[in-house]
């Protein structure tokens, strides 16, 4: 069967977001959707208004259930439901009834007809979460589950850096990355084909590898959910969950339930319908390791063109740095220090951050 979502969580730690967006009381962001974990993190951080877009249906449809579920259910059920935390198949369907009531008639007939989607957790029907699971178990025979376990007790970032050097840094575990990550095994089976665009027949084993220990060791794993769902394929402890599936998250984003938006078209056509002034923060992800380099620079202009002054972006990538155009250089100016920087204390420290400040003028309409 093949799978729904590209991903079923978001590869991007909302708490460098906040950061490197200068996030503030009633911004107002553009974001990707994607697995819709951004979004709902922000929004559960503070308040703000955001509207987040995507040209997968099927994405959008994962990042609503995710919505609708922390909205009617409780922290806990709402883990086990979406699949962060182990629940029953019969459990999940059970809440997805309750989960149903808000939604519209298409969400409801779509996960009705991907029943099997509910029954796993719906974040575990995605192509890379898939493909990363089935080398799970060749981590823990060679690690053995036990030891790594352990390092997730560990109390103290210098306790965990000394751990994986001792333990985990292995030149077996680096052969293992060059073989999930080799391009004819890694492209269609790990990534869509259009997100390695760029890529071309690199082997970004190498940059992956280079950037583990840091995934590791570089933020405390006991509150790190990617790092405990790459290795366990589910969050361990409850203080690792994402923002918006904590007590208070939960209820900041049912306060300000109206002010997330999403829509289903792409970040180019939904700048291009915008007022100027209407946001003031944007979200790009890497959309530009999934564009042309033309294609790319249009969204540049057209924030150029649309955004309020005294606006953040927030680029990223792995394969393809896009530069600024020639024209907007004296009005966009990536801060890669920052970037280097808060990539420092990513929890996932996999792509390279490009926070971008604007140099202009513009009216605010709001």
């Amino acid at each position: 069967m093949e799978e729904l979502f590209n991903f079923g969580i978001s590869q991007e730690d909302a708490l460098t977001l906040f950061k490197a967006l200068d996030i503030e009381e009633n911004d107002r962001l553009l974001c990707i959707a994607s697995a819709g974990d951004v979004p709902l993190n922000l929004l559960a951080i503070q308040d703000l208004r955001i509207e987040a877009v995507d040209v997968s249906l099927n994405q959008l449809y994962l990042a609503k259930i995710k919505l609708h579920a922390v909205c009617s259910l409780e922290p806990t059920e709402a883990a086990a439901f979406l699949g962060f935390t182990d629940a029953k198949p019969e459990e999940r369907k059970k809440l997805f009834r309750r989960v149903s009531e808000l939604m519209d008639s298409n969400e409801k007939l779509f996960w009705i007809e991907n029943m099997s989607a509910i029954e796993k957790g719906p974040i575990h029907e995605a192509r890379f979460e898939n493909y990363m699971a089935k080398f799970n178990w060749i981590t823990f025979l060679i690690f053995r589950k036990n030891k790594l376990l352990r390092f997730f007790e560990l109390e103290t970032i210098e306790a965990q850096q000394e751990y994986f050097d001792r333990n985990l840094s292995t030149s077996l575990l680096k052969i293992i990355f060059k073989i999930v990550f080799h391009p004819k095994i890694y492209k269609k089976r790990g990534m869509a084909p259009e997100g390695l665009t760029h890529s071309g027949e690199r082997n970004i084993s190498e940059f992956f590898f280079s950037r583990f220990r840091d995934f590791c060791s570089a933020t405390s794993a006991r509150k790190n959910y990617f790092l405990q769902f790459c290795f366990f394929n589910k969050v361990l402890f409850p203080e690792a969950l994402p923002e918006y599936l904590s007590e208070w998250g939960i209820h900041r984003i049912r306060k300000n339930r109206e002010k997330l938006k999403f829509r289903h078209l792409s970040y180019t056509e939904r700048l291009d319908q915008s007022r100027k002034g209407e946001f003031n923060k944007f979200h790009l992800s890497n959309v530009g390791d999934w564009m042309s380099r033309d294609e790319f620079a249009q969204i540049l202009r057209l924030i150029k063109e649309k955004a309020a002054s005294s606006s953040r972006i927030m680029s990223c990538y792995i394969h393809c740095n896009h530069s600024i155009p020639e024209e907007l250089k004296n009005f966009l100016m990536p801060d890669y220090q920052l970037g280097e920087r808060l990539v420092k204390a990513d929890r996932f420290p996999f792509y390279t951050l490009v926070p971008i400040k604007t140099n202009f003028e513009q009216k605010d309409d709001r």
